[in-house]
């Protein structure tokens, strides 16, 4: 069922060139609309690989941006919150908390928009569950959504995250 499902472009194509061919072969349309028709098929058909092809780079950019991000700003901070629950942030790792927490709104906000797949979502939704129940991030995370136009800013991330 999921490659039927990864392959209906595909498969609703073949069918309209079988169709094509069909009528065609029992003389229901002449020589220059069938090869009209099968140019207009082909044309839809590397449209739809056109636009599947653009839909993985965009991915692939917004993935490694992403990753990179959290690797290169925060991951470090994350891990050392994790074994010391009773650290004092100074204001440079508040920011860099808040800013993880932009990260995890931005990454929220290119999933809505169907630009981040639904299993690589589940995976960075069950990491980011994870790291809100630091006790420094979700301190952070409250203050941060007190107010409704504070909520608003995480682009639907908080509902989201069940808050």
């Amino acid at each position: 069922m999921r490659k039927i499902k990864r392959n209906i472009e595909f498969i609703i194509i073949a069918i309209a060139f079988i169709f094509v061919v069909v009528f065609y072969y029992y003389g229901n349309i002449d020589g220059k609309l069938f090869l009209g028709l099968l140019a207009s098929i082909a044309s839809i058909y590397l449209g739809i690989l056109k636009y599947k092809i653009e839909n993985d780079k965009i991915f692939k950019e917004l993935f490694t941006d992403f990753n990179n991000k959290y690797d290169l700003k925060f991951n470090d901070l994350i891990n050392e919150l994790k074994s010391d629950k009773k650290r004092e942030l100074n204001q440079t790792e508040i920011n860099l908390v808040i800013d993880y927490l932009n990260l995890c709104a931005e990454e929220f906000l290119w999933r809505q928009k169907g630009r981040i797949p639904k299993n690589v979502w589940t995976a960075w939704h069950s990491g980011i569950l994870e790291n809100i129940k630091i006790k420094q991030v979700m301190e952070l995370l409250k203050n941060e959504i007190i107010t409704e136009n504070g909520r608003k800013s995480y682009y639907g991330l908080i509902e989201e995250l069940g808050f």
